[in-house]
């Protein structure tokens, strides 16, 4: 009898133990879904205050100074978390905490969702949480710039000298004739256009001061030219065409061409990446080798950009802004005839050209219509310049550099 009683004892003994196992493994299931359910869900959140983070930060890559830079940070990072979902949920505005501060460019970006709802926990009284996630971006220091023409333009300086140019006549015309400090191509015939022989022919002689921070482009020494930023709307000579020797002298704005490597210094390399049809990397500093700098064919691919928005054409007043466009308002930032390149040092251009070429900087400039068409001899004989428009350095650039350069990179700091 005892041992009957003891046999039922050890049943009910096991009865009641995988009873307890059997609650231990369903809990642990539940744990086990529900924690990678949150985990998914905590990844998907991550992923979309990253992507938040950078997408406000970009708003401090733009140069013009009457942008509020907070304001649209906090718009594009909103915009982007809308974008995404957590727990196949979309993020709502109310959801997304923005925090921009342009003193250092950062944005941080906070989301926060209560109610996130569980499966099995519910076994143990908890139907749902919430859960978190934060992130932040900068817009900092880069020493690249992308997509680059491969022409480079003297960066502005302070011409101390103002001597008769012995290219200029016969004594009557000095460089800088005002006495202003800056290049200046004057449209003495009324046309519109800089026409070649009218632009102060400057040139970087003993005593000139070059110093990025105080006399370069988009710097308070040249006391401005309107707004929004020093100097925006100056025009700028990027490439002449007149081989008489008063027309074809080194100013201010006189170009070089340079290659990026060994196969791209020819002149069909040079038009293409003027086209567009390459995207050219540049990094301040970094010695580039000088390339052909044949004029003929570069001015085709100069016209080339410019009939991608033939319409357009820039104004002085009562706005200095570009009219016409076929991209409208948004032309800064959409028009083939917004290109960047990049500024040297001026005494390099007094150097040999089998010398090498360094930027300090990289400038964005618009480039300016041509009075030139087949009825008057055919764009490759055209002599007049090819003007340009200074519109700042590359997003996120103000005045000279002092140290580095002044691009900016998104990245997450954390």
């Amino acid at each position: 009898m005892s041992r009957t009683i003891a046999r039922r004892d050890r049943r009910g003994v096991a009865l009641v133990i995988m009873a307890v196992m059997i609650i231990m493994t369903l809990g642990m299931a539940a744990l086990a879904i529900d924690y990678g359910m949150i985990k998914s869900s905590q990844t998907e959140a991550q992923r979309a205050v990253d992507a938040s983070a950078l997408a406000g930060a970009s708003a401090f890559q733009i140069s013009d100074p009457a942008v509020d830079k907070n304001a649209l940070a906090i718009t594009r990072a909103k915009e982007f978390a809308r974008k995404h979902t957590v727990h196949n949920v979309l993020i709502t505005d109310p959801e997304v905490d923005v925090h921009p501060d342009a003193t250092v460019d950062t944005v941080g970006v906070v989301w926060a969702r209560s109610g996130l709802r569980l499966w099995f926990a519910n076994i143990f009284g908890s139907s749902t949480m919430g859960i978190t996630a934060h992130a932040t971006a900068q817009a900092s220091e880069s020493g690249n710039a992308n997509c680059l023409k491969p022409v480079a333009l003297p960066d502005m300086w302070n011409n101390v000298n103002n001597v008769t140019s012995a290219n200029s006549g016969p004594g009557t015309q000095l460089e800088d004739k005002n006495g202003n400090h800056v290049w200046d191509a004057p449209d003495l015939n009324g046309n519109g256009i800089v026409d070649p022989g009218e632009f102060e022919p400057w040139t970087f002689n003993t005593g000139d001061v070059y110093d990025p921070p105080t006399t370069g482009y988009g710097t308070t020494f040249r006391d401005g030219y309107t707004a929004p930023v020093k100097d925006y709307g100056r025009q700028v000579l990027l490439q002449t065409f007149d081989q008489s020797p008063s027309g074809d002298r080194l100013v201010s704005s006189y170009f070089r061409t340079w290659q990026d490597n060994a196969n791209t210094g020819g002149v069909d390399s040079l038009a293409a990446g003027i086209r567009g049809e390459r995207c050219i990397e540049a990094s301040v500093g970094t010695p580039y080798t000088q390339a052909n700098g044949a004029k003929e064919p570069l001015q085709l691919a100069w016209e080339y950009i410019i009939n991608q928005d033939a319409s357009a054409h820039w104004q002085d007043t009562p706005t200095a802004t570009v009219v016409g466009s076929t991209f409208g308002t948004n032309w800064l930032t959409q028009s083939p005839r917004v290109v960047v390149v990049g500024l040297y040092p001026p005494a390099m251009a007094n150097s040999p050209s089998s010398n090498p070429i360094q930027f300090t900087n990289f400038a964005k400039i618009w480039i300016d219509q041509r009075p030139c068409s087949a009825t008057s001899g055919g764009l490759g004989t055209c002599k007049n310049p090819i003007t340009a428009r200074f519109l700042g350095y590359v997003e996120g650039g103000t005045g000279g550099p002092t140290t580095g350069s002044l691009i900016k990179r998104l990245v997450l700091i954390k």
